[in-house]
């Protein structure tokens, strides 16, 4: 038991005198104002049967426009869940805050938002949806 204590009091000195500079954990502060931030978003929607079809031919619709238009868009996709052919996984990912809002000012994103309206699936809520704030350089690695 003696030598027991004498172990953690050596590795509390230890501890206690060293910088901890290699497992210090992050403050999670950025420096950047969070509208200079990457976005990254995941969004789920369930569209009533009839509607899938009309969502995915609208959405690649957009999606050209956006590849096109808008160069601060990093990643703009829609999955379909393999179980519930119903169900779709939308992901953006924007250089900034303000380039999600640009983007939602775009004539074919209103066009876009203009031809679902109405198809979702009213019993469906989703509990998975989110949205992250990246501070640039976050992650990438130090040499």
């Amino acid at each position: 038991m003696k030598n027991f204590l004498i172990g953690i009091v050596i590795v509390l000195g230890l501890y206690a005198f060293s910088d901890g500079s290699k497992e210090k954990p992050a403050d999670n502060k950025c420096g950047f104002n969070k509208d200079s931030m990457i976005v990254v978003m995941r969004f789920e929607k369930k569209v009533l049967p009839q509607y899938v079809s009309l969502l995915k031919k609208s959405f690649d619709a957009c999606k050209v426009q956006v590849l096109v238009k808008e160069p601060r868009c990093l990643d703009y996709s829609l999955f379909q869940s393999y179980n519930d052919s119903t169900l779709f996984c939308i992901n953006e990912t924007w250089a900034t805050k303000g380039a999600h809002n640009d983007h939602m000012k775009m004539e074919h994103f209103k066009k876009h938002i203009a031809e679902i309206r109405g198809i979702d699936d009213p019993s469906f809520k989703s509990k998975t949806n989110y949205t992250y704030w990246i501070c640039p350089g976050a992650n990438k690695s130090e040499k």
